[in-house]
């Protein structure tokens, strides 16, 4: 090889090496970048005046179920301290160093984290707590080479500053899925699905903005999908601040026969949070859990008609035998519990769609996603303002107790007044 020859090689390889690394400048500058914008962005304006954050939240966290190894315990110890501490306190801080480099799971739960501080800061009620436990239940963990995946459910319990009562807050299978890369001197998060609310409205911002851009979640890379996050991030903020429980008329609306002991439901709903009993066995299981509770507060079973009228749990002779077939599907589908109570005449509940700010103790509210329901609960206490406005409602169903329905982050609701029951086909 000629000595003209080798320099012209060298002078390639040299070239690009500068390249390398100019363009690794370029995209670790963007990620720097967008973390120290997005620091900025939450600085500004993220809490309204009755922001009262506490200064220290301590957080007593055990694991239990299948066993994880040393390392990875520590690990998602530490996320979930981080994550339910920072949200006691009402902050919101960059939580990157739980995640391996340029991860977009991380983006996600970033957003998500957020997003969930600012609500908590934004409702009308204190969302903060000064200490609260956390109990990771591991479900499922399956390792192959190099990484670990690992569901998990966690309940927590919280005293929150609520002023409505002394009770703790609790949730409970609120389920998690990581995959821990563990090639490496400690292992990291590589990607994090939750199905916590937050998470949820977080994805839901996301595909707003990408459609936008003629784009979809699974064509974007990390060093793309910064460009988006603030604008999502101003979306969801937006919609939320777009939420209004005005009330309505309800002259000309249905009256029922009988009265439906509508505390006797709500305390239900809080008290029977943590034992569903015998009322468990279907997917949908919160539609299931309110109908319990509707039934505790006094509204009988409907068992006439055919099985698309009725509401029911036991078979056709109204005995405990529990039957598969005797369960009609609007007692534990939320669709069809939503199309029973709208269309029902004559005997049975009594019921109407109506705006969020009529809601009132022991009646259902259904959150609403793509035109679907996607959760639903019952309100068990309301939160108004010296004027008698509804300015906020706590709800509750089989895996949250007493949470504030602002600070769930879903814009779109449907809800349900029951107004009581017939007891003839009138």
């Amino acid at each position: 090889m000629s000595r003209k020859t080798k320099f012209v090689l060298t002078a390639v390889v040299v070239l690009v090496i500068v390249a390398i690394y100019v363009v690794g400048l370029f995209l670790l500058s963007d990620v720097f970048d967008f973390r120290k914008k997005l620091d900025e962005l939450f600085e500004k304006d993220l809490y309204g005046k009755d922001y009262h954050p506490v200064s220290d939240t301590a957080v007593t966290l055990t694991f239990d179920g299948k066993a994880v190894t040393e390392q990875e315990e520590q690990l998602l110890g530490e996320y979930f301290t981080y994550f339910y501490a920072g949200l006691g306190e009402l902050r919101s801080e960059n939580i990157a160093r739980f995640y391996t480099t340029q991860c977009i799971y991380e983006l996600y739960d970033d957003l998500a984290f957020r997003y969930e501080a600012y609500l908590a800061g934004k409702c009308p009620i204190d969302r903060s707590y000064g200490e609260c436990t956390v109990t990771v239940y591991v479900t499922r963990r399956h390792a192959v080479p190099k990484k670990a995946d690992i569901e998990i459910d966690v309940e927590i319990s919280a005293s929150a500053m609520t002023g409505t009562n002394t009770d703790p807050i609790v949730v409970r299978g609120e389920k998690h899925s990581f995959v821990i890369d563990e090639d490496g001197k400690s292992p990291l998060i590589k990607e994090h699905t939750s199905v916590r609310p937050s998470y949820t409205a977080a994805m839901r911002g996301y595909d707003k903005v990408l459609a936008e851009a003629g784009y979809q979640r699974k064509d974007m890379n990390y060093t793309f999908i910064p460009k988006y996050t603030e604008r999502a991030l101003e979306m969801l903020k937006k919609d939320n601040e777009l939420i209004l429980f005005g009330k309505e008329d309800l002259s000309g609306k249905p009256t029922a026969e009988c009265e439906y002991d509508r505390s006797t439901a709500a305390l239900t709903a809080i008290a029977g949070f943590s034992d569903s009993g015998a009322f468990t066995e279907y997917d949908e299981d919160d539609a299931n859990f309110v109908s319990r509770c509707i039934f505790e507060g006094g509204i009988p079973m409907d068992a006439q008609g055919d099985r698309y009228d009725q509401w029911k749990w036991y078979d056709e002779e109204l005995n405990n035998a529990r039957k598969k077939t005797g369960c009609s599907r609007s007692w534990y589908d939320r669709e069809y519990f939503y199309r029973y109570v709208t269309t029902n005449e004559g005997f049975g509940m009594v019921a109407y769609e109506t705006t969020a700010g009529n809601g009132e103790l022991g009646d259902v509210i259904q959150l609403m996603q793509d035109g679907k329901p996607a959760a639903e609960f019952m309100i068990t206490s309301i939160m108004v303002t010296k004027s008698g406005q509804v300015k906020d409602y706590l709800v509750s169903n089989n895996n949250y107790s007493a949470v504030s329905l602002i600070s769930l982050g879903y814009t779109d609701y449907r809800v349900l007044h029951i107004a009581g029951f017939n007891t003839a086909n009138i």
